[in-house]
């Protein structure tokens, strides 16, 4: 026992400081978490209006508990979501497989902990959804207190059935991708197919709900038949069980269970054929030698980074698919898919549809953060990159370059799909290139910028650099930000401007914020470089 929690603490002390950054050595512990909990409550705050507002409405027909139901059921999505890729790396991918597999420690024994571990990362994304709902809930219900005894070990239980679903998804992409000599390459197909078959699911999600709530005669037992776990849950906050109680303990940890006993008999396997590359089967011609310009060879030498990390690759990518997509759909299917999308969030709009897709751009651009975590993944290396006769301000410059390498592609393509089907004019063609030209620019630089204030420079997982960095979510709240900020203002200027006015007003403020980012970049952003150490 002794042994196990020794080997728990070590690997949660070495790979949970997911908000660790970059600060003055003088800097007390709690100037450090400062930012992390500020980050933290503006989510939870923000949620917490909307729940609140949905909670009045609940209120009024004494149905409150499906505010919990609904908040529930998403969090438990987007851990499956999450966990699909998370599990990969922190499963199969850690810094520390050598280490540990030569200690005599059971291969179920390391399974487990680091499965652990990746319920306390989902435990704390999910936290910042569920809490606004709970808060909502106490505010209007005033429950008894086995609803807070339930609540605080149901809570803990939440991510355990989808993180065990998407760790047995990632587990066979592994095991499939392993067999490969392209291994990554295998690995983001797969990931993508699977994503994309639970994304369009989630979409689909409304009419499997209404067929099913034509047959049951409450809400409970629609919640009942979609998940299970969270029927139960529902059942004991309106009326507590013991048995119920049980049920709900053994219907989640059953499943973890059973997931470790039987998938440890190939997991030393899977890692041991993704550690084995493919360098004995390749091929070097002694006589040529290839010299690349400076550059050329910064860029080659990000773009190899890239392709090395699944999860970068992933999260990176996910929204340039969705919007090649997306305009296919457009294609096929006309302006109706757009007001299909809005619907599903319960908005109407007469916007011309060319509105409508310069809104998407700038939602692609701004919300594909690349650069967020590009100077963290150089983790020690960066040293070696640092000592190479090339000058700092190259080095930033290629990776904005990589950028526009990977997204306008797809941009590009899906901008002429649109523009050929629905005969677009010259003027918005135009206008949707520029944007997507200093979009790019305006993320990127966001992105570098955010890194080089909060680099986090060891770590086990591509994981907590991609998504769990205090940079990466700079990034992302920062382009939602915009887009919000640019949606808004837009419609409202739009009273008194016309909108092709407007278009190209936003695309100069954003050219113009965009140059001034970039501007500090090769100048301050070049020392911030410079000061790295590791």
């Amino acid at each position: 026992m002794k042994k196990n929690i020794s080997l728990l603490k070590a690997i949660l002390t070495n790979d949970m400081n997911m908000f660790k950054y970059r600060t003055k050595s003088n800097s007390s512990k709690y100037k450090k978490m400062l930012l992390p909990i500020f980050l933290f409550l503006v989510v939870v705050s923000s949620i917490l209006g909307y729940s609140i507002l949905i909670g009045k409405e609940l209120d009024k027909v004494n149905l409150n508990y499906v505010l919990l139901s609904m908040f529930i059921f998403m969090v438990t999505f987007l851990a499956l979501i999450q966990g699909i890729y998370k599990s990969q790396s922190i499963l199969f991918e850690g810094s520390d497989n050598d280490l540990l597999f030569s200690m005599p420690i059971k291969k179920s024994t390391i399974l487990f902990a680091r499965i652990f571990k990746l319920l306390i990362y989902q435990f704390i994304y999910n936290l910042m959804f569920l809490l606004p709902a709970l808060i909502t809930y106490v505010y209007f219900e005033r429950p008894s207190i086995s609803f807070y005894i339930v609540t605080l070990i149901y809570s803990l239980l939440i991510p355990v059935i989808p993180t065990v679903i998407s760790s047995i998804l990632g587990y066979f992409i592994k095991l499939i991708s392993s067999k490969s000599k392209k291994k990554k390459i295998i690995q983001t197909i797969l990931s993508s197919i699977i994503f994309m078959g639970v994304f369009y699911l989630s979409y689909n999600l409304d009419g499997f709900v209404t067929d099913i709530a034509k047959n049951a005669s409450s809400i409970n037992e629609v919640i009942l038949k979609i998940y299970y776990p969270l029927g139960v849950y529902i059942d004991l906050i309106n009326s507590f069980s013991i048995v119920n109680f049980i049920k709900l303990l053994i219907v989640n940890i059953l499943p973890l269970v059973l997931f470790i006993i039987v998938c440890q008999k190939y997991y030393f396997r899977i890692i041991s054929n993704l550690n084995n590359g493919s360098v004995n089967n390749k091929k070097y011609n002694k006589d040529i030698i290839r010299v690349n310009k400076p550059m050329v060879a910064l860029v080659k030498k990000e773009l190899n980074r890239y392709l090395s990390s699944i999860t970068l690759m992933f999260n990176s990518s996910f929204g340039l698919i969705l919007m090649v997509i997306i305009s296919i759909l457009l294609c096929i299917k006309g302006s109706s898919i757009f007001d299909y999308i809005l619907s599903v969030y319960g908005i109407e709009t007469d916007l011309n549809i060319s509105i409508l897709f310069y809104f998407l751009v700038l939602f692609t651009c701004m919300m594909t953060s690349i650069t967020s975590s590009f100077i963290s993944l150089e983790g020690k290396s960066i040293n070696i990159t640092k000592s190479m006769p090339i000058s700092y301000k190259s080095i930033l410059i290629s990776k904005i370059i990589l950028c526009y390498l990977i997204e306008l592609p797809f941009i590009m393509v899906s901008i002429v799909m649109f523009s050929i089907r629905f005969k677009i004019s010259l003027f918005y063609v135009i206008m949707f290139i520029l944007l997507s030209l200093v979009s790019i620019l305006l993320s990127s630089s966001i992105g570098l910028l955010a890194n080089l204030k909060y680099p986090k420079m060891e770590f086990s997982s591509d994981v907590e650099v991609v998504k769990q960095s205090v940079s990466s979510m700079i990034s992302v709240f920062s382009g939602m930000i915009m887009f919000i900020v640019s949606t808004l203002g837009i419609v409202y200027f739009n009273k008194y401007l016309s909108f092709n006015v407007l278009i190209v007003i936003h695309t100069l403020l954003i050219g113009i914020i965009s140059f001034v980012l970039y501007y500090i970049l090769v100048n301050k952003g070049v020392i911030e470089y410079k000061n790295i150490n590791v």
